[in-house]
């Protein structure tokens, strides 16, 4: 490692002035994101998700200069990759024989800059059981709380996509395997997931037959129809917005969390403020008059309904504080009163070139609806007064 070496003796050097105990920690990740470079766009199976942000693909492919990720990212990097062979090292100890291993598959062929260009990825294995039936083997390591959204509720669209693809490619080489195994592991936990698929190229339809949590919990599973062709289409947009040089809408609001983790996010924003600016300052909206008339009654269902809530509870707690009681028992319900502590900057003892240098400023689209005639009579009572 010759390029790393004088930059690890000069981090050494700088660390020894503020204490040994710490230059471990100081210069670990330095080291994760040393002589990282940003990939180059092009389409593979691992950016086909429709969740992912295809303005993002876009700038990515236009060549848009993004925010230099931090050197943690490429730690997180490296960690998943280090959580798939820790459980393919499980896998061997067990009844299945694991084999083809980042095998080099053609997933189809689409347009990118130009001209035709085969996508390709690398399967993460093939599992093979005592039964000698083969399955696509693809691994996942994520945080805890995706982890627990994928168990309870949503289900990873962006990974079956990606399974769809590689199974277009095993036509090519082992067409009999038609079934897989999608296997998330909490990095948080250690706990697993485990989807069972197969896929039907010819309908394009992959169905999710199974999902197991470590602990033997179960869920229903799904049918999903069309992830290969719409992915393909969507590289095929990211081509036609590089050429004609243009982007696409956007696919998240300002603020989202999605935008948090984006390298263009401070482009994006800066290029919607041009936007927005030239926006018309009014057009006639009458095909959604029943969504506003709804979105009307339902903002003062809540407001009435907070206010009622609000009012409820200081009934409650005025009872218990009266029979001076901490928890209590009506109608078969459990009552009970707490005290929490909550922390909170106080902004007037942080020094303002201190305070101006941590806030963050981000655009957030703020919808108003208002009554044109009732605001019309009040702008009139006003103007008598």
């Amino acid at each position: 490692m010759p390029y790393i070496e004088p930059f690890l003796s000069e981090v050494l050097w700088k660390a020894k002035f503020k204490g040994g105990e710490r230059m471990i920690a100081e210069i670990i990740l330095k080291v994760a994101g040393f002589e990282k470079d940003e990939t180059p766009y092009y389409p593979r199976p691992s950016n086909a998700g429709l969740e992912r942000c295809l303005r993002a693909m876009c700038y990515q492919a236009q060549n848009y200069r993004g925010r230099l990720l931090g050197d943690r990212f490429y730690a997180v990097m490296d960690d998943s990759s280090w959580h798939e062979e820790l459980t393919l090292d499980f896998l061997r100890k067990s009844s299945f024989q694991v084999h083809s291993e980042q095998m080099v598959v053609e997933c189809g062929e689409t347009i990118h800059n130009g001209v035709p260009f085969m996508i390709k990825g690398k399967i993460d294995g093939i599992l093979t059981d005592l039964a000698g039936v083969d399955r696509l083997f693809e691994h996942k390591a994520i945080n805890h709380f995706t982890f627990e959204r994928y168990a309870h509720e949503q289900f990873p669209l962006d990974y079956l996509t990606q399974m769809a693809f590689y199974f277009v490619g095993l036509t090519r080489v082992q067409p009999d395997i038609k079934e897989g195994v999608l296997l998330i592991k909490n990095k948080n936990t250690s706990q697993y997931l485990e989807f069972l698929v197969d896929y039907d190229i010819a309908s394009d339809v992959i169905r999710v037959l199974d999902v197991v949590k470590s602990d033997g919990t179960r869920r229903d599973g799904l049918e999903f129809s069309g992830l290969y062709r719409h992915a393909m289409e969507r590289f095929a947009e990211v081509e036609r917005h590089r050429t004609e040089k243009s982007l696409p809408p956007r696919q998240y609001d300002p603020g989202d969390w999605h935008c948090s983790y984006c390298g263009f996010s401070q482009t994006c924003d800066s290029l919607y403020e041009e936007e927005f600016s030239s926006f018309t300052e009014r057009a006639d909206l009458s095909e959604i008059e029943e969504i506003v008339t709804d979105y009307v009654r339902l903002t003062d269902f809540k407001k009435r309904t907070e206010k009622t809530l609000d009012e409820v509870k200081d009934a409650i707690k005025e009872v218990m504080k009266t029979k001076e009681c901490k928890q209590g028992k009506s109608n078969g319900y459990l009552v009970s009163l707490s005290l929490q502590k909550r922390q909170s900057l106080d902004k007037s003892l942080i020094p303002p070139e201190i305070l101006n240098d941590v806030q963050k400023e981000t655009l957030v689209e703020v919808l108003n609806v208002k009554h044109e005639k009732l605001n019309k009579k009040l702008q009139k009572e006003v103007g008598n007064v």
